[in-house]
């Protein structure tokens, strides 16, 4: 691995815990709302597994840690480092134009994930699905406006990955 991908992959974990933590609305027990999904979404054209493993994993993890939601760290972990390796898998299957299908997958994984880490945090699982609902609007934020720009972010923020390749 070169020193400039280790330079973006750095950039974008601090964009991720960025965006994660300026940009939160608060869901009650449910922790809050935030654009870490958005990133993810949109860097799967960009990046391969793992360097997006470290980005949405490790920076949705730190930002939890940050914001003071510790016991939601390691499941958050877990749930955007899946959702980025199935994000990735969708989003390479499809053609730029329909790849909201492959965020819709990975914003139902969110949901699912984030449904069943409440409802082993809360000891039940009458709790999943108000976290699902609870959830719902980060999903359908971020699956929305990945939808929207992926392509010109893609050309844009991939020429500049590669630029020197």
């Amino acid at each position: 691995m070169k020193i400039k991908d280790l330079v973006y992959i750095a950039l974008f974990t601090s964009m991720m815990i960025v965006l994660t933590c300026v940009i939160t609305i608060p869901i009650g027990i449910y922790g809050y709302i935030n654009l870490s999904d958005l990133l993810i979404m949109l860097l799967s054209s960009v990046y391969g597994f793992g360097p997006l493993v470290i980005i949405g994993g490790i920076g949705c993890a730190l930002s939890d840690l940050f914001l003071g939601y510790s016991s939601y760290a390691l499941f958050t972990f877990f749930i955007k480092s899946i959702e980025s390796i199935i994000v990735i898998f969708f989003v390479k299957r499809f053609r730029p134009r329909f790849r909201f299908i492959a965020y819709l997958i990975g914003g139902l994984l969110m949901l699912v994930g984030y449904a069943l880490s409440d409802a082993i945090l809360g000891a039940s699982f009458a709790l999943m699905v108000p976290s699902f609902i609870a959830n719902l609007p980060q999903a359908l934020i971020c699956v929305s406006a990945a939808a929207l720009i992926n392509i010109p972010f893609e050309r844009f923020v991939g020429s500049k990955i590669n630029e020197t390749k």
